[in-house]
């Protein structure tokens, strides 16, 4: 028995020693950054809402102007099925025994070049209701994969150059927080040719009649991150 605990007290010495000759790190030898990312992309879905009425063209019903519009869709190379979708029908009352029908519709378009004619053949209709909703990107995620793999890159260069500054390096990561992204809302920004815009009634709804040029602000995703990185003497 004496023996024994002999033996185990020498294996605790030994173990004690090895300990203090180890490289050991303590919660307070470490690093904490900041780390941010910023991506712009171009949008490749552009969400259209379009209202057609009675009223907007009293030579035509508006399974007259619907059945057009396709016909003009489908001319400037836009796949129906998939693009465009509808999105409610209702009557309204007009006047004594009459109402003044109406469809809403959502149409998607890839680029702001489809999105100008789109506008022209709308103008050309006398349709009055029509805006840009939305935009996305069909690729939105992974481009958010990307940034925030970024975010976490940018915050371990930030922590390597603060400990290179004190003649330190940065070991292993203690811990990564995601404090998630902020993605902009960008507004389509558009003019259309002065006679469309005059004519169909668009310029208060957000086309400035002047030159035709369509510009499509991006889509900026950021992502943050705070990071823990362990502190270790240059060696």
């Amino acid at each position: 028995m004496k023996k024994l605990l002999i033996a185990m007290a020498a294996l605790a010495a030994v173990a004690t020693a090895q300990a203090q000759n180890s490289d050991t790190w303590h919660y307070e030898d470490a690093v904490q950054v900041n780390g941010k990312a910023e991506k712009k992309i171009t949008p490749d879905e552009i969400y259209v809402a379009i209202t057609i009425r009675d009223s907007d063209n009293k030579n035509q019903t508006v399974e007259q102007m619907e059945a057009r519009m396709k016909r003009e869709f489908a001319a400037l190379g836009i796949e129906l099925a998939s693009a465009l979708k509808v999105a409610g029908m209702a009557n309204a009352p007009r006047k004594r025994n009459d109402v003044d029908t109406q469809r809403s519709y959502e149409l998607k378009v890839g680029n702001t070049a489809t999105l100008g004619a789109v506008f022209e053949v709308l103008g050309e209709m006398d349709v009055r209701t029509a805006s840009v909703v939305r935009v996305a990107h069909s690729r939105i995620e992974d481009f958010r994969r990307e940034v925030r793999i970024e975010a976490v890159k940018n915050a371990q260069q930030i922590a390597s150059e603060l400990a290179g500054a004190v003649d330190q390096k940065i070991g292993p990561a203690v811990w990564v927080i995601d404090n998630g992204f902020y993605e902009s809302s960008p507004v389509p920004i558009y003019k259309v040719t002065r006679a469309v815009a005059m004519d169909s009634g668009f310029v208060g709804a957000g086309i400035e009649a002047g030159e035709q040029s369509l510009d499509m602000q991006e889509i900026t995703l950021t992502y943050n991150v705070m990071a823990k990185f362990v502190l270790h003497d240059r060696r």
